[in-house]
């Protein structure tokens, strides 16, 4: 069962910096994931979780080194759109073709 931000924030004051630590960083990590997910409107491209990678530390890259062809891309952007409209599920899938380079 997941503690609740009270009990984390009970922890910060604890003797023990490990237990003062781990709690800061949960907190910290959790806050991150609540913004994340009250993104609204244009902020629910995926394009938003560059942010919530960024956690991670100021010199983790945005994991996908490629992205689908423009055509692609804008495509599944529209399929994504639905599925958010309609309440269905909506399954990534793998690019066709992929853009190596972002500033192509």
């Amino acid at each position: 069962m997941p503690l609740s931000d009270d009990e984390l924030q009970s922890c910060l004051g604890s003797p023990e910096m490990t237990v003062r630590s781990l709690a800061a960083e949960v907190l910290r990590l959790k806050r991150a994931i609540q913004r994340h997910r009250d993104k609204t409107a244009h902020e629910l491209c995926w394009l938003n979780d560059l942010e919530l990678w960024r956690e991670l530390g100021e010199h983790v890259m945005f994991p996908h080194d490629t992205l689908p062809v423009r055509e692609e891309f804008l495509r599944e952007c529209a399929t994504y759109y639905e599925s958010r409209i309609k309440g269905t599920p909506y399954e990534e899938p793998h690019p066709q073709r992929t853009v190596i380079d972002r500033n192509e």
